[in-house]
């Protein structure tokens, strides 16, 4: 079943990139531009987490929080408030509304994958997207058809081609990953999960990988991990 990820950010420029940051097949991105509007989307859906601005009009990440948590039937949910910095102040105030933990603006992609994977029980590297671009071979029955990443996990992946593909059908996808000394090839079956906006002329599509042929995770495994090694 996909976590329930709401989204909390009164800017909306702002609120879609945090949204791009956190699409993932294990997810299900739920959106709210105000404290007001957060409280309703949560009495509704039952979040599994949210992800909200310390400093917004109206009510506040912190006076939300602390409405939450004082309601029996909303308080099971995890919280992180983003702050706008990482001092004394900004920290006490997430700590005693009630918030698990805090990130600071601009958020960082990676930080913010691991503290939600760790409150949400889920390995961090499957939470993980990585930015990378590589050709891709696909195929969809007898016809083939030429694509290129945008970004890879352990699950699935995210690419671009001028295809037209539809969510439910099932592929096959063959690319070379960058190894430590040299490129790995993956092939796999795929099935198309969403179609994603794009800004430009090409399609893009969300796949999860249902079964490798050549390859296995352990490949992208290894290239999460040295991209994300601090």
């Amino acid at each position: 079943m996909k976590k329930k990820v709401l989204i909390v950010e009164s800017v909306r420029s702002i609120l879609e990139r945090q949204v791009g940051l956190l699409e993932r097949d294990i997810f299900q991105i739920l959106t709210a531009t105000s404290g007001r509007e957060a409280l309703e989307v949560h009495k509704n859906e039952k979040a599994d987490i949210i992800i909200m601005d310390l400093h917004m009009p109206g009510l506040g990440g912190d006076e939300v929080c602390r409405t939450i948590r004082k309601d029996p039937e909303l308080r099971n949910v995890s919280i992180i408030l983003v702050t706008l910095l990482n001092d004394a102040d900004e920290i006490r105030r997430c700590s005693e509304a009630g918030a698990n933990d805090f990130v600071k603006k601009p958020i960082d992609k990676h930080e913010l994958a691991e503290k939600i994977a760790k409150l949400l029980g889920i390995p961090v590297r499957q939470s993980i997207r990585i930015l990378v671009k590589v050709k891709i071979g696909g195929r969809l029955g007898d016809e083939f058809f030429l694509a290129n990443t945008v970004d890879v996990s352990t699950t699935g992946l995210l690419f671009e081609c001028n295809r037209v593909l539809s969510v439910g059908e099932g592929i096959e996808v063959s690319f070379f990953i960058p190894g430590a000394s040299e490129f790995n090839r993956v092939a796999a079956r795929a099935e198309i999960m969403r179609i994603a906006p794009s800004r430009t002329d090409m399609m893009r599509y969300g796949v999860k990988f249902t079964d490798f042929k050549e390859g296995s995770p352990d490949s992208i495994e290894g290239f999460i991990a040295r991209k994300t090694r601090r």
